[in-house]
C-alpha cells in the first residue's frame, strides 16, 4: 500500500467525500449518512465539504471569522442535497449551510466551537433577569402586573360602556 493521499486522512480515519450533499464520512461506509448517496470518493483538499448548518447570524459570524483567519467558506441554502425533513422544528427558512475547504476543516471545527461558546456565554447574559429576582420580588411582580391586567381590562370595558352610551344618546336611541 502506497502513502496515504494528502488530505484523504482525518484524524488517523480515511476519509470519504460525497459529490452529492459536499459531506464526509470515514471510508468504511458504503453509502452516505446524510443523503445516503453511494457517489463517494476520496475527499481532496479543493472539495468544500459541508461543516453544519446554522442561523443566519451565527452563519455571517463564522463567515467573518473564517475569512478574519484565511478559511475559504461558502454559506448555501440548507438542504442542499441533505436529507432533511420538513417537519424539522429547528428548522428556519433563513437558515444557511455552511461550507468550508476541506484542507481547512479541522480549523474551521475550532472555529465553530469557539463560536458556540461566545454564543452560550452572550445568551448567558441576555437570559439572567426575572427568573434570577428573589422569590418575594417575583412574587410581587407577578402580582402587580395581574392587578395591572385587570385594571387596563375594566377601563376598556367602561370606556366601551361609555362610548356606546354616547352613541346611544347621539342617536336618540337611549
Amino acid at each position: 500500500m502506497g502513502p496515504p493521499v494528502k488530505g484523504y486522512w482525518e484524524g488517523g480515519i480515511a476519509v470519504l467525500y460525497c459529490t452529492r450533499c459536499q459531506s464526509v464520512c470515514e471510508e468504511h461506509n458504503h453509502r452516505c449518512p446524510n443523503c445516503k448517496s453511494n457517489k463517494l470518493r476520496q475527499a481532496g483538499d479543493g472539495d468544500m465539504v459541508f461543516l453544519h448548518r446554522a442561523d443566519l447570524y451565527t452563519a455571517q459570524r463564522l463567515e467573518g471569522m473564517f475569512q478574519e483567519n484565511g478559511i475559504a467558506c461558502q454559506l448555501g441554502d440548507p438542504g442542499r442535497g441533505l436529507a432533511q425533513s420538513p417537519y424539522d422544528a429547528e428548522a428556519l427558512p433563513t437558515d444557511k449551510s455552511i461550507y468550508v475547504a476541506y484542507q481547512d476543516l479541522p480549523a474551521a471545527r475550532g472555529l465553530s466551537a469557539q463560536l458556540r461558546e461566545e454564543l452560550q456565554l452572550e445568551q448567558a447574559g441576555e437570559e439572567e433577569g426575572f427568573e434570577d429576582m428573589p422569590r418575594r420580588k417575583r412574587i410581587l411582580v407577578q402580582i402587580v402586573s395581574a392587578i395591572g391586567f385587570i385594571l387596563l381590562v375594566m377601563l376598556t370595558v367602561f370606556a366601551a360602556d361609555a362610548a356606546a352610551g354616547w352613541l346611544k344618546s347621539l342617536l336618540g336611541l337611549g
